[in-house]
């Protein structure tokens, strides 16, 4: 089996050099992927070992750098050649108005603060990253068809990648911008010119661009705090540490009971860092709790550990101890077998309330294990059902077990291979495993289902 870590010189693609085999390539090339870490908090699987390597060598081809040893000695003393492999390694497609939905509710969530903003307070927007200023732009479009105008309200937008932020300054986009539900805002706020699709000044007006490392603690300090942030696809690609960095910063940067719109993979981290799910179907967002919610209902938790019960249960049971007060169970309590273990009698109780609903609902609580576990004992007795395999997919994607994910999304769509949320995820997660030919495979199966 080949290496993906191999040296490209200018004598040919695959050709090693003299001063490529000491130190081995593959050392060197883990030595450039600590470094992509280190700066940009980069998780390496999550593009794609291959992918780095081959951006690494479109770089030491361009730039004519013959051996991978010297080139990492390059990028550790030039910021601009660390800057240029961060360019090849971040460019992740986007469209205007992708994920339609969360835009849907972001119009709905204008016009119930709109007579706050009215009233003078600024209605702020970060998005973050930006790439090359797609959603920016489609969140501009849709304040102001939501009744705002440009001096209501302020959005700013950040990506690492200069290069993006200089195309989204431009807003000159091809046909391939627009896809899908709202490809007819290109007629009405894009003027045709042979370069391609220019913006509307009023729109392009009103984003700030800025180039800045989200990853790194502390960042936007001066700008801020924010009712809503666009923070998708950008978690799957970090290390834990940048991670971290990332959660803190929104949470610095986003006011009180404000609003996070992330990628659908990524919901369940906010859930487990204490945000609130947002009862809109497929807008993947959230809401940021404050001091005094309840965090039952508010918070990722786990259940309560045998023996103890919640303080309301406490109350109940307290309750029913009363001679003169019998408990709403007692009938059905006297007409289960005494001689079965009260363990066993919970047991059976518990399965017969399992269902999809239930286990989904820890989930987005943020106990994923637990969600785990009733889901493997809910497929037992239902081998057939598709929506549990696709939700063993969905936390095994959650808790970072690609494999085991990609299994059960399998299985799901052997039931039913027109599943589209499933096709979605396997897309995704082919392209966070870095494998472009099966994502793309599975794209062009999601385009022929939607045709």
């Amino acid at each position: 089996m080949t290496s993906p870590y191999y040296d490209r010189s200018s004598s040919g693609a695959g050709h090693v050099t003299p001063e490529a085999a000491s130190p081995a390539p593959e050392a060197v090339m883990l030595s450039i992927e600590e470094l992509l870490s280190k700066k940009i908090g980069l998780e390496p699987e999550s593009v794609g070992r291959r992918n780095i390597a081959a951006a690494v060598n479109t770089r030491m081809e361009q730039s004519m750098i013959d051996g991978v040893n010297k080139y990492l000695h390059i990028l550790k003393s030039d910021s601009e050649e660390l800057e240029k492999l961060i360019e090849g390694l971040t460019v992740p497609e986007t469209w205007f108005f992708r994920d339609n939905e969360s835009f849907i509710y972001l119009k709905k969530y204008v016009h119930d603060v709109k007579p706050s903003v009215f009233k003078g307070n600024m209605f702020k927007v970060l998005s973050v990253p930006c790439s090359t200023g797609e959603e920016p732009y489609s969140i501009a479009i849709t304040l102001l068809e939501a009744g705002l105008m440009p001096e209501h309200f302020q959005i700013d937008a950040i990506d690492i990648n200069s290069k993006a932020i200089g195309a989204a300054k431009r807003a000159v986009y091809g046909k391939v911008a627009f896809r899908g539900e709202n490809s007819d805002c290109k007629d009405k706020y894009f003027t045709c010119s042979e370069e391609g699709f220019i913006l509307n000044p009023v729109i392009t007006g009103s984003v700030n661009f800025y180039r800045d490392n989200f990853m790194q603690p502390y960042v936007m300090l001066d700008r801020g705090p924010y009712q809503v942030i666009f923070c998708k696809n950008l978690l799957i690609y970090l290390t834990d540490a940048a991670r971290k960095n990332v959660f803190d910063n929104i949470n610095r940067l986003l006011l009180p009971k404000g609003i996070v719109f992330t990628g659908h993979a990524e919901l369940m981290s906010f859930l487990q860092y204490g945000y609130r799910p947002i009862k809109h179907s497929r807008s993947f967002a959230c809401r940021k709790t404050v001091a005094g919610e309840d965090s039952a209902s508010c918070e990722g938790r786990r259940l309560n550990p045998p023996g103890h019960l919640h303080k309301d249960e406490k109350l109940k049971k307290s309750f029913y101890k009363r001679e003169d007060v019998k408990s709403p169970d007692a009938k059905a309590d006297t007409a289960i077998n005494k001689n079965v273990p009260e363990a066993d009698l919970k047991k059976k109780k518990r399965d017969n309330k399992l269902s999809i609903p239930m286990i989904r609902k820890l989930a987005d609580e943020g106990s994923l294990n637990e969600a785990l576990a009733l889901c493997e004992q809910f497929l037992k007795k239902h081998k057939h059902n598709k929506e549990a395999y696709y939700l063993m997919g969905l936390i095994n994607l959650a808790l970072n077990i690609f494999d085991k994910a990609e299994a059960f999304f399998q299985k799901a769509l052997y039931l039913d291979p027109s599943y589209y949320e499933v096709l979605l995820h396997m897309k995704l997660l082919h392209e966070k495993k870095g494998d472009t030919g099966k994502a793309s495979v599975v794209e062009a199966r999601i385009k022929r289902f939607k045709d």
